[in-house]
């Protein structure tokens, strides 16, 4: 129990792997979703605060999963935050799906990426 795991070269380079494409699919699945967002935001009257909003909600869920990370890996899990977490996930997966409503396609395009990255982390 207290001893400790060494990685091989081809694990780390896997971790590098799997962090790298984590971090292309959230940067992809941000670009993508932000216009939706906003444009959705300043239809239902945010005002300027519609051009913070997607950041707002991209940015708690990268926060609260990694703080869900390192309390796991400290061994003090608080489970509460990977919920919040995927509760914002489906947020913006609602919000870019009501962007691109009624179109079933597009509203399933915007789905992907988060779920995604979900997924990965």
């Amino acid at each position: 129990m207290g001893e400790h795991y060494r990685l091989t070269r081809v694990q780390k380079f896997l971790v590098g792997v799997v962090v790298g494409g984590a971090v292309v699919i959230a940067g992809i699945g941000f670009a993508g979703s932000y216009t939706a967002v906003r444009e959705l935001a300043i239809k239902k009257g945010f005002g300027n605060f519609a051009y913070v909003f997607p950041i707002g909600i991209d940015a708690g869920i990268c926060v609260l999963l990694a703080l869900d990370l390192l309390l796991t890996w400290i061994r003090i899990p608080f489970p509460l935050l990977r919920q919040t977490a995927w509760l914002l996930t489906v947020a913006t997966i609602a919000f870019n799906g009501a962007a691109a409503w009624p179109d079933p396609l597009g509203v399933g395009m915007h789905a992907v990426i988060p779920i995604l990255f979900v997924v990965a982390v």
